[in-house]
């Protein structure tokens, strides 16, 4: 009796460590979660400015073949203050599809079974791969705030 004891607490220990082993951690989850948000978000931005970037374009066709532009210095700052903004939203455009590229993405649990490795290097610890992954929302969130204000 005293025997099976000892083995059924084994292999509790044994299946208890690797149900641990197979868990993510909370700064995991955190930066998981992070990231996902940044995502969805950067989605959404990339439509607004999509949307916007097809207004002004709309715009500069008609002031462009309006028959007064060439003659008309008002409609000419006109069509070049439109220009201008659309040229800035453009930019930012590009900045927003670089941040998106540069991310260093976290693999989901599912790749990471099947054996994807950590784009943060295996030797980084989780709290560390969180705080690179709340650095990256900081320089989301201000390029975020640049283009709301930019496509308003």
């Amino acid at each position: 009796m005293k025997t099976t004891f000892k083995i059924f607490t084994f292999f509790f220990a044994v299946a208890t460590l690797i149900a641990c082993a197979g868990e993510e951690s909370e700064q995991l989850r955190q930066a998981r979660t992070i990231q996902e948000a940044m995502t969805k978000s950067g989605q959404i931005l990339d439509s607004s400015i999509t949307v916007k970037l097809n207004e002004l374009s709309t715009e500069l066709t008609t002031l462009s073949s309006d028959s007064l532009l060439a003659t008309d210095s008002l409609k000419m700052a006109q069509y070049k203050e439109v220009k201008t903004w659309y040229s800035s939203i453009e930019m930012l455009k590009s900045e927003l599809a670089d941040w998106n590229s540069t991310m260093k993405k976290l693999p989901s649990t599912e790749e990471i079974a099947n054996g994807a490795e950590n784009p943060f290097g295996s030797d980084m610890k989780d709290e560390d791969i969180l705080k690179a992954v709340q650095a990256d929302q900081t320089k989301f969130e201000d390029l975020k705030s640049r283009i709301e204000t930019e496509i308003q």
